[in-house]
C-alpha cells in the first residue's frame, strides 16, 4: 500500500503545515507528496491512502479529488460563507455530491461543516481538529521536567495590545508569534496574484515550510502559557497540554463551531477587566473536553493507515535541526533584504505613476480655469449682451 501526504504550496500560513503535521504522524511512510490545491490532477494506477483534513475550497477546479486517492475524509472544513460562486458551485456540483456520498459519513471540523453537509443530504459528523491529536512522545515526567519554561507565547492580531498589557503583570518573557510567513493575500494561486507577491510565497518549498511549523510547535510546547486568537495555535497547545486561552475576536464563528468550547476562551475586554481569567504567572489548567475527541481521531486515523507515530517530530538529529535553523535564518535575511528592495522599488514606480498624473492633472486644470475666464469675459462682453434676444428665439 502506498500512501500519500497534503502539502500547501501556494499558502503562506503554517497553520496549513501544522495540520499536515498532525496526518503525517499515522503515515508509515510517504511515497507521495500532493498539493492541496492540485488534489485533482493526481493520476497513478495504484490508489494511495491519504488523509484529507484541512480546510477546503480555496481553489475550486481542483474539487473533487482524483479518483486515484483513498481518502480519509475527516476534520474537514468547508468555506461555506464565501461570497465567491463558483466555490460553493463546485462544492454542490453533481460530481461533488456523488464523491461525498461515495466517501460518508464525513468527519467535519466543526458543526456548520456538519450543518451544510446534512443539509445536501450527506452523512456528516463532527470530528474534531486532527491537531488535537499531536503528541510530543514523552513521558509525564519527561513532561514536567520541560514544561513551564520562562516565556509567554503571544499569537494574536491584536499582540501590542496584549503584551502592553501582560508587561506590567508579570516578569516573564513575553515573545509575539506570528504564524504567516508574509503578509497575507486575496487568492493563493499564482496565475491571479501580483507576481512579486508570488514568488515571496514560493520562496520556501513544502519540507521548509513543514520543518519551521514544526519549530513553531516546539515553542508551543514549551512555553509556559500561551495567548491567541488562531484556531491553529490554541488546539495544538491545548493537544501539547500547554496552558492556553483563545481569544475571541477575530470572529469567525462557523470555524470555531464546537471547538472553541474545548479551550478556556474570553475576548480582550473581559480579560484586561479581569486579569484572573489566564494569570500568565499561575495559568490554570486546560479543560479535558477534548480527550474523547482526541481519542475518537487516534483511533479513526490509525484504523486507516494501521500505524501511528509516538510523535510529532520528524526523524532528524539536533544537529541537522540546527543547521536547517541557520540557513533558513540566513535565507530568511536575503529574502527580507529582496522583498524590501522589490516593495521600495514598486513604491518608487508609484511615485513617479502618481507625479506624472498630478503633473497632467494641474496642465488640465489650467486649460480648464483658462476656459472658464473666456466663458466669463464672452458673456460680459457687449456682443453677448446685444445678442441675448436672438439666443431666446433659437430656444
Amino acid at each position: 500500500m502506498n500512501y500519500a501526504l497534503m502539502v500547501y504550496n501556494y499558502t503562506t500560513n503554517l497553520g496549513n503545515e501544522i495540520q499536515t503535521i498532525a496526518a503525517r504522524r499515522f503515515l508509515p511512510k510517504i511515497d507521495y507528496y500532493i498539493d492541496h490545491e492540485k488534489i485533482n490532477l493526481f493520476n497513478e494506477e495504484d490508489n494511495v491512502k491519504m488523509i484529507m483534513n484541512g480546510w477546503y475550497l480555496d481553489c475550486e477546479k481542483a474539487w473533487p479529488p482524483s479518483e486515484s486517492i483513498d481518502p480519509l475524509l475527516i476534520s474537514m472544513h468547508f468555506n461555506t460563507t464565501s461570497s465567491n460562486k463558483e466555490r460553493l458551485k463546485a462544492l454542490l456540483s453533481d460530481e461533488s455530491i456523488e464523491y461525498f456520498m461515495n466517501h460518508a459519513p464525513i468527519g467535519c471540523r466543526d458543526y456548520s461543516t456538519v450543518e451544510f453537509l446534512n443539509e445536501q443530504g450527506i452523512d456528516a459528523y463532527f470530528s474534531g481538529c486532527l491537531t488535537l491529536t499531536l503528541d510530543n512522545g514523552k513521558t509525564k515526567e519527561e513532561r514536567e521536567l520541560d514544561k513551564g519554561q520562562d516565556y509567554i507565547v503571544v499569537n494574536s492580531e491584536i499582540a501590542d495590545e496584549i503584551i502592553s498589557f501582560l508587561k506590567d503583570k508579570t516578569d516573564k518573557k513575553i515573545y509575539r508569534i506570528q504564524q504567516d510567513m508574509i503578509p497575507s493575500f486575496d487568492t493563493s494561486f499564482p496565475e491571479s496574484m501580483p507576481l512579486w507577491l508570488y514568488n515571496l510565497s514560493s520562496f520556501y518549498d513544502y519540507e521548509e515550510k513543514l520543518f519551521m511549523a514544526e519549530n513553531l510547535l516546539r515553542i508551543y510546547e514549551n512555553a509556559s502559557c500561551v495567548i491567541t486568537d488562531r484556531l491553529h495555535c490554541a488546539l495544538p497547545s491545548l493537544a501539547l497540554e500547554t496552558p492556553v486561552m483563545l481569544l475571541n475576536n477575530r470572529g469567525f464563528r462557523e470555524r470555531f463551531d464546537g471547538l472553541s468550547n474545548l479551550l478556556l476562551e474570553s475576548d480582550i475586554d473581559s480579560y484586561e477587566s479581569n486579569y484572573n481569567i489566564f494569570d500568565v504567572d499561575n495559568p490554570p489548567e486546560n479543560p479535558k473536553d477534548y480527550l474523547k475527541i482526541r481519542k475518537d481521531l487516534i483511533e479513526k486515523s490509525k484504523k486507516f493507515t494501521g500505524h501511528i507515530n509516538n510523535s510529532y517530530y520528524s526523524d532528524i538529529s539536533q544537529r541537522e535541526i540546527f543547521e536547517r535553523n541557520n540557513l533558513l535564518l540566513s535565507r530568511n535575511a536575503i529574502g527580507t533584504r529582496d522583498y524590501i528592495r522589490n516593495v521600495l522599488k514598486r513604491m518608487r514606480q508609484h511615485e513617479k505613476d502618481i507625479s506624472k498624473k498630478e503633473e497632467i492633472i494641474k496642465n488640465q486644470e489650467a486649460i480648464i480655469d483658462k476656459q472658464k475666464k473666456m466663458i466669463d469675459e464672452m458673456k460680459g462682453s457687449n456682443s453677448w449682451k446685444i445678442t441675448s434676444p436672438l439666443r431666446k428665439i433659437r430656444k
